[in-house]
């Protein structure tokens, strides 16, 4: 029986994204491996602040002191101090001394993009695992603008900078490192729905199972979006939808949300449950949770072509899971304006059953088995 060890900074939102790991620990362990954390205190993601940056070190701590098999790092690039304030001498350091401990040492990079990679632990450690990674790899290799493919496409598109994604400097890898990628789990199959922090807490073997909504329920908006750009270039496609959206208004009878106000989050959440689709264009990366809250609601989504990544679950099957956008928007209308057809209808069935097969027994062993491959393979 081998055992993977789970390190992260105690941050309550890689606890949720990492309960996959331990909901499915029972198929771990039937396929050779057991799951855990260094110490029961991993399994309270409640501290903030300064005492939870000091249980970060702590943890950091122990691993380099503490005997392992399998180690499995989650620190983000953008929250922990690992990332954040330690120079990249002193982050490798620190893997130096993790790896002298350990049989397998695992980065799991937690970044919500294929982009934003701390591409200079990757020498030293065994494995990267990535969210979601680029089919073309070799783009790793070098500098992309902004450090995300799609915001690369929209500088070059609109010809415009962007100070807001260009101001942290992530460097890119080298061939001979390619071969360390392995793709994790998207947030799909973390734990998105516990309302409250205690059910993350009295249940750290579980993941909450959402309340899925029948697409054949009664909806009177076709299209529910309410984003908004909040940089030139990331948040183009946000704003660039919005803008589309209100000229949609005025051609058409499309039934919309109103994207000219924010409203209370329960309020949100009914308005998504009373729509027919959900369109949910790239944010700072390319996956979020209103991907998999169109599963849940019964919706369609609709989003920007995904075809540039692999990531799992494979939620982004074009036609079958979700309807592609070109990412020029030259065909956001005419793809918008079939909100309310069977076709769309029929899609969102297809999508919910297949997000549903992820919160069963089976689903949780396919889960297992992916990890186990990527590990083995």
């Amino acid at each position: 029986m081998r055992t993977i060890t789970i390190v992260y900074e105690r941050h309550h939102y890689l606890y949720r994204w990492l309960k996959p790991m331990f909901a499915a620990r029972n198929e771990f362990k039937n396929l050779g491996y057991k799951v855990e954390y260094q110490s029961f205190i991993d399994y309270l993601p409640i501290f903030r602040g300064g005492f939870q940056k000091k249980l970060e070190h702590a943890s950091l701590k122990s691993a380099c002191r503490g005997k392992h098999d399998i180690v499995m790092m989650a620190f983000h690039h953008s929250t922990s101090d690992f990332c954040m304030k330690l120079s990249s001498e002193e982050r490798i350091e620190i893997l130096k001394k993790i790896k002298k401990q350990c049989n397998l040492l695992v980065w799991l990079d937690t970044a919500d993009s294929t982009g934003t990679c701390m591409f200079d632990v990757i020498p030293y450690v065994d494995l990267y695992f990535k969210k979601q990674l680029l089919k073309n790899t070799d783009d790793y290799c070098r500098d992309v603008y902004g450090t995300r493919t799609f915001c690369e496409y929209y500088h070059n598109m609109l010809n415009i900078e962007d100070d807001t994604i260009t101001q942290r400097y992530y460097p890119h890898t080298e061939k001979q490192y390619l071969s360390k990628l392995r793709v994790a789990w998207n947030v799909g199959i973390g734990d998105l729905y516990a309302v409250k922090p205690i059910q993350l807490i009295l249940h750290p073997f579980s993941v909450t199972k959402p309340d899925f909504l029948s697409p054949d329920s009664e909806r009177h908006l076709d299209v529910q979006y309410r984003g908004s750009g909040y940089s030139p270039i990331a948040g183009y496609p946000r704003s660039r939808s919005k803008e589309l959206m209100m000229e949609m208004i005025k051609e058409s009878n499309i039934k919309i949300s109103d994207i000219t106000k924010r409203i209370p989050k329960e309020e949100f959440i009914k308005e998504g449950q009373n729509s027919k689709c959900i369109l949910s264009p790239f944010g700072w990366g390319e996956i979020c949770g209103r991907d998999f809250e169109a599963f849940v609601y019964g919706a369609c989504m609709i989003k920007q072509d995904m075809s540039h990544c692999i990531t799992y679950p494979d939620a982004y099957q074009p036609g079958v899971t979700y309807i592609p956008l070109k990412w020029d928007f030259s065909d956001f209308k005419e793809t918008l304006i079939k909100a309310a057809s069977p076709e769309y209808k029929e899609l969102a069935k297809r999508a919910q059953e297949y997000y549903k097969h992820f919160f069963t027994k089976a689903g949780r062993k396919d889960f297992a088995k992916h990890i186990v491959n990527e590990l083995e393979r």
